[in-house]
């Protein structure tokens, strides 16, 4: 909920200190403004990317919106318990523990476990489909980046149409502060959408796929390690300490305590000798 508030109370914000700046320019204006370079930058991204992609990026921005944090720990729990089903009942009893995975990656993992397939041919798939779908959702990234570098071209465009209304009305002051406004409002609006909408929407999709490329390395490590007939602990441990390792949340190997003063002693001769030693 609190993730869903904050960007529209900074929407909000943004629009009423962006009213505040305009002043008492004329809604029209500003309206034509904006959609000269939202109009503009989108025209020309979709010329330069097909619409497939652009509904690619459209259902996987929705997905980041929506869908919940992913848990690690979850995906570690079923890759050793999949891990335990194969040592202890076989692939027979794996095939069928598979069909319960949502997971479709993890999924593929273990049918090819199933298959027979040995851990060296396993990677080499997956590997394979791993870079495959990455290279797709890159391409999304560099629609978004495109769009970025768009927006203030189109306002810089924008600004010369004004100047050259400026310079074809000379005689009349009121086109004139017209075409002025239109000059800087068209720069205006381009910086703020490349800043204020497809810089963050990037570096949300780059964040996303941070954390999806960490998960699916995970997998397949796992799918690995359970082809490999590893323990379901050891495989356990591997792959959540890969994961906070990623996420920032294990201790500096570095770090170094404190000792304590003083020995706690369990009892009262050994508190008298500690007294004796420190004296």
């Amino acid at each position: 909920m609190i993730r869903k508030i904050i960007p529209a109370a900074g929407i909000m914000l943004f629009l009423g200190l962006s009213t505040k700046l305009v002043g008492e320019t004329s809604m029209i204006l500003n309206l034509k403004s904006g959609i000269l370079v939202f109009g503009g930058t989108i025209v020309i991204g979709f010329l330069s990317f097909p619409m497939n992609s652009y509904r690619d990026l459209f259902k996987t921005l929705v997905v980041i919106f929506r869908r919940k944090e992913m848990d690690y720990r979850i995906l570690v729990k079923d890759i050793a318990r999949l891990s335990r089903v194969n040592r202890l009942y076989g692939k027979l009893a794996l095939e069928k523990e598979a069909r319960r995975i949502k997971n479709f990656f993890l999924r593929k993992g273990v049918d090819l476990i199933v298959d027979g397939y040995d851990p060296f041919e396993i990677h080499k798939i997956m590997e394979k489909e791993y870079e495959m779908y990455f290279s797709r959702k890159e391409s999304l990234g560099n629609i978004l980046n495109t769009l970025q570098k768009l927006a203030p071209v189109i306002g810089f465009l924008g600004t010369i149409i004004g100047l050259i209304s400026v310079l074809n009305n000379l005689g009349s002051p009121a086109d004139m502060g017209k075409g002025m406004s239109v000059a800087l409002l068209t720069t205006l609006y381009g910086l703020l959408i490349a800043n204020f909408l497809f810089l963050p929407l990037h570096k949300k999709l780059s964040e996303h796929l941070k954390i999806e490329s960490a998960l699916l390395y995970v997998i397949i490590e796992g799918v690995i390690d359970i082809s490999q007939d590893k323990n379901s602990r050891a495989i356990a441990y591997h792959l959540q300490s890969y994961m906070e390792n990623c996420q920032g949340k294990q201790k500096d190997l570095f770090e170094t305590q404190i000792p304590s003063k003083w020995p706690v002693s369990s009892n009262r001769m050994e508190k008298l000798t500690a007294k004796r030693q420190n004296a």
